[in-house]
């Protein structure tokens, strides 16, 4: 289906579109350069925990390229100086970018936002027996996406010459794997890193 012929009077002036095409091409290459500013593995390292707001602008620009972008096409095909289905593809197109990048960003906007917990790592290793009970009771108190990374030093403890470490560890392991699948007696250190084994957990610290 050819698009509607050309009338003067609604033509877009070649002076206007080489400006618009100026404008959303300097866009695009603002949200590009945003996106690969802000890549995850820069979130994650802690370089943008304090500025988790600069994670938005490259969804942003982009959403404001789309938009531009969309009303430049319409402009164009309203003028007979473009042909609607072509538009719909690039700015259906546009959208399906924009629709996959943004949960993404926002994702990473919520996991920047949030304060990050202290790294119970020392505190597992400490020479101060309380200090390595109390670290190994905190472990079951975190989440579970963060406390299975701990898994490896509370398996360490079960041999601990501290009672109540091993006590802690034991309880905190059960805790993360929902069963006492351990149990008791000289041979638990063993059956708990075959259960953790078992489901991809290394006992390797």
């Amino acid at each position: 289906m050819s698009s509607p012929p050309q009338t003067p009077e609604r033509a877009v002036p070649p002076r206007i579109r080489a400006a618009a095409r100026i404008a959303l091409y300097l866009l695009l290459l603002a949200a590009s350069a945003a996106a690969l500013w802000t890549a995850p593995e820069l979130v994650y390292s802690n370089r943008l925990e304090s500025r988790s707001l600069l994670l938005l602008v490259a969804p942003v620009l982009l959403a404001v390229f789309v938009a531009g972008f969309a009303a430049y096409r319409f402009a164009l095909v309203r003028a007979g100086q473009y042909h609607a289905g072509k538009a719909f593809v690039q700015v259906g197109f546009m959208v399906l970018v924009l629709a996959l990048l943004l949960p993404g960003s926002l994702g990473r906007f919520r996991a920047a936002s949030l304060p990050r917990s202290v790294d119970l790592t020392r505190q597992l290793g400490s020479r101060d027996p309380e200090a390595r009970a109390m670290a190994a009771e905190l472990v079951r108190h975190r989440a579970p996406a963060d406390a299975l990374r701990y898994v490896p030093a509370l398996l360490s403890l079960l041999e601990d010459p501290a009672a109540e470490v091993r006590r802690q560890a034991r309880a905190s392991l059960v805790s993360l794997a929902g069963e006492d699948a351990g149990g008791a007696g000289p041979d638990a250190p063993r059956r708990w890193r075959e259960f953790w084994a078992s489901r991809g957990v290394s006992a390797a610290r």
